[in-house]
């Protein structure tokens, strides 16, 4: 038996040390949310603005419902976000021809550029943060990412 084991201690692993979470996750949150607000600055954009362009630029076309939804942010704040990117010119609304109520977003040609050029200095800025990280580092990082956001869903479900 060793010192640091007592008889009763015997059998079971040692006890993992508490981990501070909120610490952990609010470091990594403020690096990640910091360097991106820096990288997003010269372009006056807000984060969730970033994400709104980001995911019309991989759909090509798509509805606020559908942003809402993807993001997840309330509908009115994406309208009101959509409202200011329209203002700026960096989005484009249509609406259907078959169903006009049916509003479809896509980027504008600035907003195509502009997003453009952002997410080649904010993956410049994520390389950044992932420097010295292998794959085998990476792949448990997103599985135990994965698994709190699922014990999250879990517990709000359950309770």
């Amino acid at each position: 038996m060793t010192a640091s084991k007592s008889a009763g201690d015997r059998g079971r692993p040692a006890a993992n040390p508490p981990i501070d979470l909120v610490s952990c996750v609010s470091g990594l949150v403020l690096a990640v949310d910091g360097g991106m607000a820096t990288e997003l600055a010269p372009d006056r954009l807000t984060p969730m603005e970033f994400r709104l362009l980001r995911h019309c630029r991989e759909e090509r076309e798509c509805t606020a419902t559908h942003l809402a939804q993807a993001l997840p942010v309330d509908g009115s704040r994406i309208s009101r976000i959509v409202t200011g990117l329209v203002d700026r010119g960096l989005l484009r609304r249509r609406r259907l021809r078959n169903d006009r109520r049916i509003v479809m977003l896509r980027l504008s040609e600035e907003g195509a550029e502009l997003t453009g050029r952002v997410i080649e200095r904010v993956e410049r800025y994520d390389a950044r943060l992932l420097a010295g990280l292998g794959a085998e580092e990476m792949r448990v990082f997103t599985d135990v990412t994965a698994r709190i956001v699922a014990n999250h869903a879990a517990s709000r479900e359950a309770g």
